[in-house]
């Protein structure tokens, strides 16, 4: 197979709005072989469960920062060679972790193996047949001026992108919405801005905007500082991941009163939660300034277990812990 399959990259500070652009995406009914690449931060996998719709193959891979993996691991380079040998995909969109560096990820597509096998035969010239098309950013109209002004990593995606995606619009407020846009006049002007209304329509207008295939833009390296300490995962000396499993009930609202009490060190929280005395399988959110805990389908066979991310500023993970195992209760 010679043909050239485009490779997009959407990627977005923590709890901008990836993953509910890649469902809608994934759900509308374009037609298109999309095969998408889902990393994140933290050791439990969430996004993944959030992933609606299958347009072709989805592929998750180890936890972990993307940079990180661009430095030590070949996951993501071997993750890109499967699917592309494996599905024969229309499309390839990776969705990056929230503080991932698209700079570092286009730098090194060379480490994509030229060859996979499959099944009983070897698939060969993958590495070149991948052709990068763009970087979209995803930023949340409510909260996104901040943390590009605050975050030197939500920065550098911003001025990375061809394209901004502004994600919220209909929360945010007018202020919110013209400083954001001001933000970005400042550092990245010549991408296109675009957003899209709800319904199959704009989900339609958006999948054919994310991948249609654009011209990169030029970026600057920036040394990467890592620090991996035990336990929580550590980048740059700030941010902090922090994975909670417990098999027992937990009280809904007192999970909720854990995450405010954290207050703007928590960036970005997600989870589903086993609620005491409910059968329904509870998800508790914290993206931008909103923490809110909804419910889902019920569990049914599925195994009773509460699974939590919580990544923000200098987190003690025993600490964070030991406040949620004491939302504990009996059924």
């Amino acid at each position: 197979m010679s043909d050239k399959v485009p490779f997009t990259i959407l990627t977005g500070w923590l709890g901008a709005g990836k993953t509910t652009a890649l469902n809608r995406m994934l759900a509308a009914p374009h037609g298109r072989k999309i095969a998408v690449l889902v990393n994140e931060l933290g050791r439990i996998s969430i996004d993944t469960q959030l992933i609606v719709g299958r347009g072709g193959d989805v592929l998750e891979l180890a936890g972990g920062c993307v940079c990180c993996k661009v430095d030590i691991k070949s996951d993501l380079w071997d993750g890109i060679a499967e699917v592309v040998a494996r599905a024969n995909p229309d499309h390839v969109v990776l969705e990056t972790t929230g503080i991932a560096e698209p700079a570092a990820i286009l730098e090194n597509l060379h480490r994509v193996p030229d060859s996979k096998r499959i099944g009983g035969t070897t698939e060969t010239n993958i590495r070149d047949r991948i052709h990068p098309a763009g970087v979209i950013c995803v930023i949340d109209a409510e909260t996104g001026a901040s943390a590009v002004a605050l975050r030197e990593e939500a920065r550098a995606q911003a001025q990375t992108a061809d394209r901004v995606l502004l994600a919220k619009l209909e929360v945010a407020s007018a202020d919110a919405v013209r400083r954001t846009h001001a933000l970005l006049d400042d550092i990245a002007p010549a991408a296109e801005r675009a957003g899209f209304p709800t319904g199959e329509a704009g989900a339609l207008a958006m999948t054919d905007w994310v991948l249609e295939q654009r011209k990169l833009r030029a970026w600057t390296t920036r040394p990467h500082v890592h620090d991996h300490a035990h336990g929580a995962h550590h980048h740059a000396g700030q941010i902090v991941a922090v994975s909670f499993a417990d098999d027992a009930p937990l009280v809904g609202d007192r999970v909720l009163a854990v995450l405010e009490s954290l207050g703007a060190r928590l960036v970005r929280a997600k989870g589903f939660v086993n609620l005491t005395g409910d059968d329904r399988r509870g998800f508790v959110e914290r993206a931008g300034i909103r923490t809110e805990l909804t419910y889902r389908e019920p569990w049914g066979e599925a195994p009773r277990r509460s699974e939590l991310v919580l990544i923000g500023d200098d987190l003690d993970e025993a600490a964070v812990r030991r406040a949620l195992w004491a939302c504990r209760a009996g059924t």
